[in-house]
């Protein structure tokens, strides 16, 4: 074994920001000390910000994520142009499908980062515009517009290419190719390849009451075209990638979705 050098590391030209997880089981604890000491080893520079903090990510070259998909996809929302490492710090009891390092192989996905060597997947995501303002969060695994309270009917019209319809039902699922294996899915909706720049809608339990025939029943929406939503709900709500970033939907609002110009750079293992 060879001996390390008791000398300083010199410092890597590399800064980058560490988006961490609540402490919880020893696992994830052992997973993240790792990690901060490996990037000190290497004399690479980074912060460390728990997971809901707002940070500007500009003035990072990439950013690490460590914790489950949950974690991953909080510093996805605030990632512009950069690289995104998901080390999924407790596989036993973490989902991880965005993170494809761990505590034991996390030394060799930074070697090969720091070599160039890493691969590169791009994911498609959404960008929203609430009457013609552009909200500032990019959606990378689905949106919900539904309304506030569960039990409550969500109704809204949605447009579909020439195709416009008012629907009642329990909300809409619009996902990503990347969201397209989750509620979407679980919802009537269908898997598609991970890269594809597609889009997919799924309507939740329509209503099926008399007069009621609906064309927009769920559907791939191909790339370049867009969706647009109106709220005919007082107390309409958006979720973003799950339920901790929401939008008020407030009846007379539009919607409008298409792919963001940008992809979300993940660094493949």
């Amino acid at each position: 074994m060879c001996k390390r050098s008791a000398r300083r590391p010199a410092r890597s030209a590399h800064r980058l920001s560490l988006v961490e997880a609540i402490p919880g089981a020893s696992a994830h604890r052992r997973t993240l000390e790792k990690v901060r000491r490996l990037l000190r080893v290497k004399g690479i520079r980074f912060r460390a910000v728990y997971r809901a903090r707002f940070t500007d990510r500009a003035p990072y070259d990439g950013v690490i994520s460590v914790g489950g998909d949950g974690t991953f996809l909080e510093a996805a929302r605030q990632v512009r142009t950069q690289w995104i490492l998901g080390v999924n710090s407790d596989p036993a009891r973490s989902a991880g499908s965005f993170c494809t390092a761990n505590g034991s192989n996390f030394a060799q996905a930074l070697d090969r980062l720091l070599k160039n060597r890493a691969g590169i997947q791009r994911l498609n995501r959404v960008q929203l515009r609430m009457g013609g303002r552009p909200l500032k969060v990019l959606v990378l695994n689905d949106l919900l517009v539904t309304h506030r309270k569960p039990a409550a009917m969500s109704r809204y019209w949605l447009r579909v290419g020439r195709v416009r319809e008012e629907q009642w039902g329990s909300g809409l699922w619009i996902a990503t190719a990347a969201g397209s294996t989750g509620a979407l899915r679980s919802a009537g909706g269908r898997k598609i390849p991970r890269e594809s720049k597609a889009l997919q809608y799924k309507p939740r339990e329509l209503y099926r009451g008399p007069g009621f025939r609906y064309r927009l029943t769920g559907g791939i929406i191909p790339p370049g075209r867009s969706v647009r939503i109106g709220s005919l709900m007082q107390d309409g709500l958006i979720c973003i990638d799950g339920e901790h970033v929401t939008f008020p939907f407030k009846q007379g609002e539009t919607l409008s979705i298409r792919s963001a110009p940008y992809p979300l750079r993940v660094v493949r293992c």
